[in-house]
């Protein structure tokens, strides 16, 4: 029996060039959302550096990083229309 072993940083990238989004032909789509048609990330970096976002369906959040806020988005159908550092972490 023969394993696979793929280095897990090029999984990552992989995974993170792929990405993109479109809507199915013929789908109707709801205000603010954008339909995703592969699978969201779901690894980020652990690095500290809060950003506050708001997103295409009126909600917003606070976040540890940017990539964090991408993800949500992501696995929400939403886009982001504004995020921005979180003052005074720097």
């Amino acid at each position: 029996m023969r394993k696979l072993v793929v280095p897990f940083a090029s999984v990552l990238l992989a995974g993170a060039a792929g990405l993109t989004f479109s809507a199915p032909a013929g789908a109707a789509q709801t205000a603010g959302q954008v339909p995703v048609t592969q699978e969201c990330g779901t690894i980020c970096p652990a690095n500290y550096d809060p950003v506050f976002c708001r997103f295409s369906d009126g909600s917003t959040g606070r976040f540890t990083n940017q990539c964090f806020a991408v993800v949500h988005a992501c696995q929400r159908g939403l886009r982001i229309l504004s995020c921005h550092r979180v003052p005074g972490t720097a």
